[in-house]
């Protein structure tokens, strides 16, 4: 490890994650590679303390650096006096994680979300919500990139993310394996509320403007809504799964 002043690599061919709390989270899991790490007198010091021990025992290579160089390589002046150059984000095998999972467990499926701030929120949400993994497609979805990865707090290291190349035959799949298939969609004439999440379920949330695609909705054993009392009709992907997950470990605890 070097805390050299040398010149700051700025290869966007791998994404950078910027500030403290993605920072930090990602060395804290050791789950996500970090190639590079950089930092500036701008860092909180015990933060910096922290990161560097965990970069240490990580092998990464530590570069200190000035707030400009910093700003240049995030393209952000928001890092915090940190940032990190990632190699490309680890998805959990799909297989594996069904393997792995609980009793009764739940999981959501996000259907071509694009936003990456959207994408972020979920995976926190899911987090702190004890959803037990998230798979997405790999069609006209966000990656797991700096975005995501900053949206989601860190999230993204603790919560398993799997991509599937075809999400009906996956949804299809679970069904099979006993899963519910629960859509979140504006037109259901069932809440979420009325719904028993409290076996096997995907809860599936669709794109942000056309909701959940006609083949997929195919595969949905029910469809909840939330009930909505003021003047603007629907709520973001993000608002809406964490409204689910919320209701979902509600059922759960009781």
């Amino acid at each position: 490890m070097s805390a050299s002043r040398r010149p700051v690599l700025t290869n966007h061919n791998r994404c950078w994650i910027w500030g403290r709390n993605a920072v930090l989270e990602t060395v804290r899991a050791g789950f996500w590679p970090v190639l590079e790490l950089l930092h500036s007198d701008r860092c909180d010091p015990s933060v910096r303390t922290e990161v560097l021990a965990h970069a240490n025992n990580l092998g990464i290579t530590v570069t200190a650096a000035t707030d400009a160089q910093i700003d240049k390589v995030c393209r952000s002046e928001e890092h915090q006096g940190l940032a990190a150059r990632m190699a490309p984000f680890p998805y959990c095998d799909l297989d594996r994680l069904i393997e792995q999972l609980p009793p009764a467990p739940i999981l959501v499926m996000l259907d071509r979300v694009h936003d990456p701030y959207n994408f972020g929120a979920i995976i926190r949400s899911a987090d702190a919500l004890g959803i037990h993994g998230v798979v997405v497609g790999t069609r006209e979805q966000s990656l797991v990139n700096s975005l995501v990865a900053r949206s989601s707090a860190g999230a993204v290291n603790h919560v398993p993310i799997a991509r599937s190349e075809d999400l009906v035959e996956t949804a299809e799949s679970l069904k099979q394996d006993g899963f519910q298939i629960v859509g979140a969609s504006d037109h259901a004439t069932e809440t979420i509320f009325q719904s028993d999440l409290k076996s096997a379920t995907v809860l599936l949330i669709g794109n942000e403007g056309r909701g959940i695609q006609p083949e997929l909705q195919t595969q949905c054993t029910q469809f909840v809504q939330i009930p909505m009392l003021g003047h603007v009709s629907s709520l973001n992907a993000a608002v809406s799964a964490g409204i689910f997950f919320y209701e979902a470990l509600r059922q759960r605890q009781n």
